[in-house]
């Protein structure tokens, strides 16, 4: 008896469990609002000020089409081709799915599919692509609730809107515009029917790709709605020999903010899980801390610059990154000289940081622990540590000086004497704390000079350096401060902070810094702007990589400068100057004109 009762209640508590999860999808059907989704455009990002600043599209922008618009042998070319029963089965076709499996068993292979034009709007609208029982399931049940909540001309307006048509666009208004540069309304019959193939595989049958291809299908759409008695025999006729003209499509050109927008994009995937399909096929709005005019003046500055290294087979490249100390909002992002969509993003890959290091893995760890001050005198002289002998650039030596003037000036020994006094564990620390970890690898008084196998962005440098702009705390980079999604739910980031130092030792080094670029033997003097700033410079000991990494109150600006290595060269071409050059110029530059 207790194993036929705990039998029943096995059977009760899976019913209540499959009616909970059938109801489930039915309340994510019920929530949706018609009006929403007949509005979805492209996907859209806004700037600081929540003004537009990009619209995702690849060729041609979305165009909503009301039903009304739709000539009738337009909306029967999909019906007769995607789903002959639409107006019959309740989001469902059964009579499809029967013949779909009777003919896979003859097969014995997955020879056909029973995809209604409702279920091809729910995968749209909610789910994967994924080929798995469990899509194919939720995809039934939300088909249901679609039809539920709307008429069959709203269902297929919104179908129409969603799909995608090869060539980067999505829904029939671009579709039209693209291929044959007209408005729905004006669309052929012949026309019609080589749109309504496409959703099968837009690729292999867009005219971009293969006119020849796209003309066998198109002829298999008309003797569908041939056959179908949607269309006359004369206008079949007509049809079939109408001539399919390659389309010219034109991308979208590359704006001056590309690489920030490529950015946002891989963010919303990793943040969110929103990948860039999604975005394109349009629907979200998304929110950012980006300076246009901030973007423009970097822009500008290394557009007028004069790079005494540039040759005709090289140019000296460039990656710049810009953040909002206080938010930690992404402010401007300069991915290179030439940078193409999807390309290097030089403000986010990795180089040797050089003597742009000095503050964060030596200085401010030594104002850490309360042993030094700005006023505490080192001593520049050669030193020799177990073989290790650092030297400077100038090649001159000192004697003693104090912390404020060893920083201004960029002493090398100096530097790695006070690191080898105050153990790489502080050192450590404070860079673990500042979000730029470093490895065991790193483990050497090489560290001191910037002479890592770890290697940093500029973005990532932006955020190191932002811990002194911002009273000693650490706040991790983001370029999405709200996303709100297709649907309208609103998310936000998890902010990261961390502290780092006290905020009166952050101060101690701004002041420090501002000598960098204010004395007139301060490393960063070709900084100096009409803006008060404080920062420092970088060059590795080779000089490959140049960085300048300066700041205000309101942004933390990351340059780096450096060859990048072609084809050809045997090794990567060196510069003949470094950080106070090229990249402190540059700085200066943009805070003249931001």
């Amino acid at each position: 008896m207790r194993k036929f009762i705990l039998a029943v209640l096995t059977v009760i508590l899976v019913i209540l469990l499959g009616v909970t999860y059938v109801l489930k999808q039915f309340e994510q059907t019920a929530s949706l609002s018609y009006s929403k989704l007949q509005a979805v455009q492209s996907t859209v990002i806004y700037d600081k000020n929540n003004r537009p600043l990009d619209e995702l599209y690849k060729t041609v922008p979305r165009q909503n089409v009301s039903i009304d618009e739709v000539p009738d042998h337009v909306k029967m070319a999909f019906v007769a081709t995607e789903d002959r029963r639409f107006y019959d089965h309740f989001g469902i076709d059964m009579q499809g799915i029967a013949r779909a499996v009777f003919k896979n068993v003859i097969t014995m292979s997955k020879a056909e599919g029973a995809s209604t034009i409702t279920q091809q709007l729910a995968r749209n609208l909610y789910l994967s692509n994924d080929k798995t029982f469990k899509r194919k399931f939720d995809e039934m049940l939300l088909s249901i609730g679609l039809e539920k909540q709307f008429s069959k001309d709203q269902i297929l307006e919104l179908y129409m809107n969603q799909i995608y048509f090869g060539s980067g666009v999505y829904g029939i208004g671009a579709a039209s515009q693209l291929y044959f540069n007209k408005d729905v309304s004006q669309l052929s019959v012949g026309e019609a029917a080589l749109l309504a193939g496409l959703p099968k595989a837009p690729s292999t049958y867009s005219p971009a790709s293969s006119t020849e291809e796209a003309t066998k299908r198109r002829n298999v759409v008309l003797q569908l709605m041939l056959d179908q008695e949607v269309i006359t025999q004369d206008e079949y006729n007509q049809a079939i020999n109408e001539r399919i003209v390659k389309p010219d499509v034109t991308f979208k050109q590359r704006n001056s903010h590309q690489a920030f927008v490529d950015y946002v994009v891989r963010e919303a995937e990793k943040t969110y899980g929103v990948t860039a399909e999604d975005l394109y096929k349009g629907g979200y709005e998304i929110y950012t801390d980006f300076d246009p005019l901030l973007q423009e003046s970097i822009n500008r500055s290394v557009t007028n610059h004069v790079f005494a290294d540039d040759t005709a087979s090289h140019k000296v490249e460039v990656g710049i990154a810009a953040i909002n100390p206080k938010t930690g909002g992404i402010s401007a992002i300069y991915g290179g000289r030439n940078y193409q969509t999807n390309g290097l993003n030089r403000a986010t890959i990795g180089y040797q940081p050089g003597s742009a290091i000095k503050p964060l893995a030596v200085y401010g760890p030594a104002l850490e622990t309360g042993d030094y001050s700005p006023t505490t005198t080192l001593v520049d002289e050669p030193v020799d540590f177990n073989g290790y002998k650092p030297q400077n650039a100038s090649g001159r030596y000192l004697g003693e000086i104090p912390m404020r003037e060893a920083i201004a000036r960029s002493v090398n020994t100096t530097a790695v004497s006070l690191l080898n006094d105050i153990g790489f564990r502080d050192s450590f620390d404070f860079m673990e704390k500042a979000g730029l970890p470093l490895t065991d690898k790193d483990r050497n008084l090489s560290l001191a000079l910037g002479g890592t196998t770890t290697t940093f962005s500029p973005l990532q440098l932006a955020q190191g350096y932002s811990v002194f702009a911002n009273e000693g705390k650490m706040t991790k980079p983001y370029a999405i401060k709200k996303i709100q999604m297709r649907g309208g739910e609103e998310q936000e980031p998890e902010i990261e902070t961390e502290e780092v130092m006290s905020p009166q030792n952050a101060d101690t080094m701004t002041s420090m810094l501002e000598d960098v670029i204010e004395k007139s033997y301060g490393t960063g003097a070709n900084a100096r702007s009409s803006k008060d700033a404080a920062g420092k410079t970088g060059t590795t000991q080779d000089y490959g990589d140049a960085w300048f990494v300066g700041y205000t109150d309101e942004a933390v600006i990351s340059i780096h400068t450096g060859f990048e290595k072609q084809k050809t060269d045997k090794k990567r071409k060196k510069l003949t100057s470094g950080g106070g050059e090229d990249p402190a110029k540059l700085f200066k530059s943009i805070m003249d004109s931001w």
